[in-house]
């Protein structure tokens, strides 16, 4: 994959410039950066925060493939950013974790938010996705339902400029090894990090929680919950915590 970057001091969204680009006619490829966004999102329309000197990033990818495999990316671009951190800092390998479908931890707090939106063409194959990725370098929110940390307060000296060519590597690998293979040895590596994995755990869909363990990720990425019965449910939507 060859990127092709393009930033900004200041931006209502990463992810909507990408979408203005997308509109215009832009190639895959094309990577935007903000110092600041004054309207970043993240997952169900919540409000992302954007101070100076963590990372916004969005990308934009022309997969060609069905617009229901998109899913699959999102554990694709969690696993990128966790490699990444483990690479700026190899001893955070075993404190590094994925939780389902795209967060990324470090001993359990968030570090990282991704937003996947895509548009279909004809015949229900991807016209285009935007992937929006925030990453926590130098802080953090404190107001927010989970715990969440930043790089900088783990004792790393990480900014936009050094921690996303190493985020652009590991992409660039992953997606060109997603193109020619498909989800499964991303479904693997991403696996070998995921959070809770053998373990109790809660899923939240709105409407109701599911308890069951956490067993397995499906061939499209739902997350398998082996219930107290011995029957299994496989979770496609919703919020996914550890069991007390």
């Amino acid at each position: 994959m060859l990127w092709r970057p393009l930033g900004f001091a200041e931006i209502d969204s990463t992810n909507e410039e990408i979408r203005r680009q997308a509109e215009a006619g832009a190639a895959e490829g094309l990577v935007v950066t903000a110092r600041r966004q004054t309207a970043g999102r993240g997952r169900r329309g919540r409000a992302w925060d954007s101070p100076e000197g963590n990372l916004f990033v969005s990308l934009l990818l022309k997969p060609r493939r069905p617009a229901h495999e998109a899913a699959t990316l999102s554990f694709l671009i969690s696993l990128c950013v966790a490699e990444a951190v483990i690479e700026a800092s190899p001893a955070l390998q075993d404190r590094v974790t994925c939780k389902w479908p795209n967060d990324v931890l470090i001993d359990g707090a968030k570090l990282s938010g991704i937003l996947l939106e895509s548009r279909a063409g004809q015949g229900g194959v991807l016209d285009h996705l935007i992937v929006g990725i925030g990453v926590n370098l130098v802080w953090n929110p404190a107001d927010t339902p989970y715990p969440a940390t930043n790089l900088a307060a783990l004792g790393m000296a990480e900014t936009p400029e050094s921690f996303l060519p190493r985020l652009l590597a590991r992409l660039g690998f992953w997606y060109d090894r997603w193109q020619a293979e498909g989800f499964a040895p991303v479904r693997q590596a991403w696996l070998a990090l995921a959070q809770g994995i053998g373990k109790p755990a809660i899923a939240r869909l709105g409407h109701e929680e599911v308890q069951g363990r956490f067993v397995a990720l499906d061939e499209g990425g739902g997350l398998i919950l082996e219930l107290a019965d011995g029957t299994r449910r496989t979770i496609t939507a919703g919020d996914v915590f550890p069991a007390a």
